[in-house]
């Protein structure tokens, strides 16, 4: 079976562009990744030459139309997604799409459009780390009971996100007409997509506070926490920001979950140990567990898994999951979250953007 021939479209995310990237080129059964594009030259040219014998273009809508290329990788910065996502389906290409899918919810809404034509996977990492799939799966045998509260945290310094790598400065992430916001949004709504697959439920309403706490010279915020309340009577927290001290390193891990159910507590990391730590009230759970990953599977592995999972989806002619659908839900709650800080007041759903709050 001849491979599925990729291409990917903007260096502008390389926090994840880079890893997909490494992964096809170490080999990916099934895909190839053919070409590259950013309209920056002098970063695409370096990518390209090192990477892809050099093919290369700053010219991301040509890439998009080549015959030699089958499917493309979105991630570019988010406000070009709804155009990349269109040329895309006018020429018949599935497609992987970065998080945020958007920064506006029309935009999003072109994309769920265009997700009738062609099938588009939204590149939640999370679903795709194995700890939180032993997680999930602990939690639909009953471990902890019926779900009634979550709390996912992150805490990152501005200082740690980068325009490209060498970079010295934010540059597109807290540029608000590209990003759409800053702290709040970036990782937010990976978690606002994680608790709607873990819960099984829709948001309700929402309540509030997003701000800039550490970086005041951000155009964008550096902090927000929001707290959801589901059609099932959960209720849970996602607090997302880029405001922590500059002395503390990504991989000591601030990124955390805890999940409490009428049965029992999970609490769940993806990089500090113990990644999981689960325990319930009855048999078989009532003895406390501790779970570590080791290897790629600690994190790493969740971008071979999603590519693994876009050539499935294609070949076997299977719906997106997460879909275009997710992601513009998880941007849905997200912008109800900035509402509801601008105006004070809980924000019900479906939010329609415009301002719907009580």
């Amino acid at each position: 079976m001849k491979p599925i021939r990729l291409g990917l479209v903007g260096l502008h995310n390389h926090y994840h562009a880079i890893p997909f990237a490494d992964e096809l080129q170490r080999g990916v059964e099934g895909l190839e990744l053919v070409a590259v594009s950013d309209e920056r030259e002098w970063l695409v040219k370096d990518f390209g030459e090192k990477r892809l014998k050099g093919d290369w273009t700053t010219d991301s809508l040509a890439l998009i139309a080549r015959d030699d290329i089958d499917a493309v990788i979105i991630t570019s910065y988010t406000s070009a997604h709804a155009e990349q996502v269109d040329a895309a389906a006018a020429h018949g290409k599935h497609i992987l799409l970065d998080k945020p899918i958007a920064t506006t919810l029309p935009d999003a809404d072109r994309i769920v459009t265009a997700s009738q034509k062609v099938k588009i996977l939204l590149a939640y990492l999370l679903r795709f780390l194995p700890a939180y799939h032993e997680a999930l799966m602990a939690v639909e045998e009953g471990a902890i009971g019926k779900l009634v509260s979550g709390f996912y945290s992150i805490r990152v310094p501005a200082e740690f996100i980068k325009d490209h790598p060498g970079a010295d400065h934010l540059g597109w992430y807290a540029d608000p007409m590209k990003g759409g916001g800053g702290g709040f949004l970036d990782h937010g709504v990976h978690f606002t997509d994680f608790f709607r697959w873990f819960f099984k439920s829709e948001p309700e309403s929402v309540v509030a506070t997003i701000g800039n706490l550490t970086y005041p010279e951000l155009a964008t915020d550096d902090y927000g926490i929001a707290a959801y309340t589901l059609r099932s009577g959960a209720i849970v927290t996602v607090e997302s920001t880029w405001h922590a001290g500059g002395w503390f390193a990504p991989l000591t891990s601030p990124d955390r979950a805890t999940i409490n159910g009428t049965r029992g507590e999970l609490e769940l990391h993806y990089q500090k140990s113990p990644q999981i730590e689960i325990q319930g009230v009855d048999e078989p759970w009532r003895q406390r567990r501790y779970v570590d990953y080791v290897g790629a599977d600690r994190y790493e592995a969740c971008y071979r898994n999603l590519l693994i999972e876009f050539r499935d989806m294609i070949r076997e002619d299977r719906a997106p999951m997460p879909s275009a659908d997710d992601g513009r839900i998880a941007l849905e709650m997200i912008l109800a979250a900035y509402e509801s800080s601008k105006t004070g007041k809980r924000v019900t759903f479906p939010y329609n953007g415009k301002g719907s709050a009580e």
